[in-house]
């Protein structure tokens, strides 16, 4: 299933991009960059407390393993598993995912309808793959007992790989976008270690994993909730 071309796509007249953008993934890009930038700005300790950072991520990144067991939560111990997708680990991080998601998020936007049911659906899907991810990064670390923490967007991301799929060729077409992705996680949890002594940094490649678990299960659900009449044209090209 893909986007009909506007009139003025066709007669090669230019559109201004956000005219075509659904205006639920410019909400949700600004509202990630502006709460990262704080999280980072204070991290630097640029115009912020850096108590500031220190609080957001007791509130709202992901922690597993023994070390974390019992760690203070103020918002409760299900906010982590959401607001992990607020927090970036630099702008690097922050710049990839935002482009994941505005390269990304219409086609699903689009979907799911785009009207406010239809944002409300995509802020149900994006939690929803968020959620999926933050607890198979959890599950790997207590089963491992290696306390790892981890933020970003890109668990949530993830998901939006099989919900094109889905639209472009039913479940195979799902499984068959998805796979590469999947691949490369697979990769990294191999080499991981290796990885991190080079780049510093360990990739949440659980969650990642997770994210697009959660995509493949839950974008075929939420069509049929919020938009029946395409999810029955998806089924007839399973």
């Amino acid at each position: 299933m893909r986007y009909q071309p506007s009139p003025e796509m066709l007669s090669g007249r230019r559109e201004p991009l956000f005219n075509r953008m659904p205006g639920v993934v410019v909400l949700m890009t600004a509202l990630i960059v502006a709460v990262s930038s704080v999280q980072l700005l204070s991290q630097s300790g640029i115009f912020f407390d850096p108590a500031l950072a220190n609080w957001m991520f007791d509130a709202g990144a992901i922690a597993g393993g023994p070390e974390f067991e019992g760690v203070y939560r103020p918002l409760g111990n299900f906010a982590p598993l959401v607001l992990h997708v607020f927090l970036h680990g630099g702008i690097f991080h922050l710049a990839m995912n935002m482009m994941a998601l505005v390269a990304f998020g219409p086609p699903v936007a689009v979907a799911l309808g785009i009207d406010m049911k239809g944002a409300f659906a995509f802020l149900l899907f994006f939690a929803g793959c968020a959620i999926a991810g933050a607890l198979f990064q959890i599950g790997w670390s207590n089963f491992t007992g290696q306390s790892e923490l981890a933020i970003g967007a890109s668990s949530a991301l993830s998901g939006f790989l099989p919900a094109i799929g889905w639209l472009r060729g039913g479940l195979k077409g799902a499984v068959r976008t998805s796979m590469p992705w999947v691949l490369i996680n697979v990769a990294i949890a191999v080499v991981g270690e290796f990885l991190a002594s080079i780049i510093g940094i360990r990739l949440a490649w659980a969650a990642h994993i997770g994210g697009v678990a959660g995509g493949l299960v839950l974008f075929p659900l939420m069509l049929a909730v919020f938009n029946v009449r395409l999810w029955r044209l998806v089924k007839r090209i399973q």
